[in-house]
């Protein structure tokens, strides 16, 4: 029972990323859903209420937001990173070249630019700046 909740849990989100992400992409949902194969997919709750969610593969990261407020807590930031940290050494990541907002955040905790695709820059966090 406890893996089919996971499994219930794990598809709820995945339609609510595919509701925030299929206006951007040219993927149809079998091929969004069959990009994240070996994501690690986690809620992100406030008040008792699912507003976002957390996305691994590895030093990957990636989060996402579903239209709550999302307080990015500097409690959260090392929830979600220091493990990574850890582990890895490093956390990547990769932004929209035209989000200027998530850049700046980026920028903030400690990201830095390691290189740039037509659509996106890709980021390397080796250690947090306000942890």
């Amino acid at each position: 029972m406890a893996a089919a909740a996971v499994m219930g849990s794990r598809t709820k989100i995945i339609d609510l990323l595919w509701g925030v992400d299929e206006k951007v992409l040219y993927l149809s949902k079998t091929q969004y859903i069959d990009s994240l194969n070996g994501w690690l997919i986690e809620p992100h709750y406030e008040d008792g209420v699912m507003v976002g969610a957390t996305l691994t593969n590895g030093p990957e990261f990636h989060f996402a937001t579903f239209g709550g407020q999302w307080k990015m807590t500097r409690a959260n930031i090392r929830h979600y990173l220091c493990p990574l940290l850890e582990r890895y050494g490093y956390v990547t990541t990769k932004t929209p070249k035209e989000d200027t907002r998530q850049r700046r955040f980026n920028k903030i905790l400690g990201f830095f630019v390691t290189s740039e695709s037509e659509f996106f820059a890709h980021y390397k966090l080796e250690r947090l700046r306000h942890a």
